[in-house]
Order: structure tokens, then sequence, then C-alpha cells
């Protein structure tokens, strides 16, 4: 295994900072001005260091505030720490859209923040009495726009900017090391809806987000939203 400090820093800056996110909150981007909707997705992420698989669940408010909770397997290769570290996650968010696209507006913005808890799993770490766990705080602001293109399809594309301070710390019997990281990320990505006879929303989005971190995350969500 690296060095502590270094394999720490690396779990703070790869594993934690790349958590993969699309441009946007998982329901009101699907929504009009003035619709409340629930929705559900599974989310898979990819980078060089991680790859994740989530659920994501969500409740839109009139399409403008969206309250999120998303849930997650993180695992990593083998020459990465103890080379069978594993990982969990649990994120709540909160996002509101102060501007939606309508007659006399052209675009949709949505501003979110989120914090993310992260559970480090290791067999290897677990037989030298050491636990690894992290967490991140998220602040990002989005711009999109709906595209009808047939009476039933629609593309939602999408852009946004965030900041992600991550923090992971390795516990053992002689005390705690701990890393620390702010991270830049822009991101894009297309939302593709599909509305049926019952008037669900059946979503597909892929994205790519990249960091002052030089990592690039490719993530895709595909769901479906229940308006109310």
């Amino acid at each position: 295994m690296r060095r502590p400090l270094v394999f720490i820093a690396l779990v703070s800056v790869l594993a934690i900072s790349s958590w993969p996110r699309s441009a946007s909150a998982q329901v009101s981007i699907w929504l009009q001005k003035g619709v409340s909707g629930v929705g559900a997705a599974v989310v898979l992420g990819y980078n060089k260091d991680q790859s994740t698989y989530g659920v994501n669940g969500g409740y839109s408010i009139n399409g403008f505030v969206d309250l999120d909770l998303t849930a997650a397997y993180l695992s990593f290769p083998e020459d990465f720490g103890p080379g069978d570290l594993q990982g969990y996650a649990i994120e709540p968010r909160i996002e509101v859209h102060p501007l939606k696209q309508g007659p006399h507006m052209p675009i949709s913005l949505g501003i979110g923040a989120s914090a993310a808890k992260f559970f480090f799993v290791s067999d290897t770490l677990d037989s030298r009495d050491q636990t690894l766990d992290g967490w991140n705080v998220n602040v990002d602001a989005s711009v999109y726009r709906f595209f009808k293109l047939a009476p039933r399809f629609g593309i939602t594309p999408a852009v946004g900017a965030g900041f992600v301070h991550s923090w992971a710390g390795l516990k053992s019997r002689s005390g705690t090391d701990s890393s620390t990281d702010d991270t830049f990320r822009f991101a894009v990505g297309t939302y593709f809806a599909y509305l049926d006879d019952g008037g669900r929303i059946w979503g597909v989005a892929p994205a790519v987000s990249v960091g002052d971190d030089d990592v690039t995350t490719v993530s895709v969500q595909a769901g479906i939203v229940w308006p109310l």
C-alpha cells in the first residue's frame, strides 16, 4: 500500500472530488415551471480511478425546488491503495431554479448544494486496525434549455460548474492521518426525454465532468419522472 498520507490524498482528490454528478438535479430539469413531480433513476459513472453505481430519488416542488438523495457503490482498480478497497456513499442534495424557461425567458438556471458521506471498506485495512472514511461539500450552478423535437420527444442540453471541498481520514491506533482538497469542476450533459401516454417522462442523461485535478468523469443516468 502507498504511504498513508499519499494514499489518503489520492482518496480525497480522486474518489471524493471526482464523484460523478450530472450538470443539474434529477427532477426539476425535466419539468416545466409550476409542475411538481417525483423521480427515480440509476446513475453510472467512470473515470480512470473508480467506477460508481448508484440509485437516486428526488422530489420537485413546482419545478422550482429539488430535494434529492443518492446512494452509490464505488469500486477501485487493484493497484489503488490496499488493492481490495471498496466504497459506499450517500448524498442528500437541494437545488433551486430561480429562472425557468418560458415565453419571456430563453433559459433555465439551477443553483444547488449537497453533502456526501463516504464509507470505505477493505479487509487489508481491517487487518491493520485501520478505517478510512471521507466526505465532501459541493456547490454548483447550471444553465439549461429544453428543445422540443417531436410531440413526445425533446432534449435539454445543460452546462454547469461547481466547487467541491473534500476530506478523507485514515484512523488507526496511533491516531488519524487526514487530507483535504478543493476542486473546481465543469460539466456538460444532455437530457433526452420521452413522454408516454400516461404522462410519465422517461429520460436518459449522459454527462462529462472535468476538474482542475485533471480527472475526467463520464456518467449517465436513466430513470423516470412522474409529474404530480
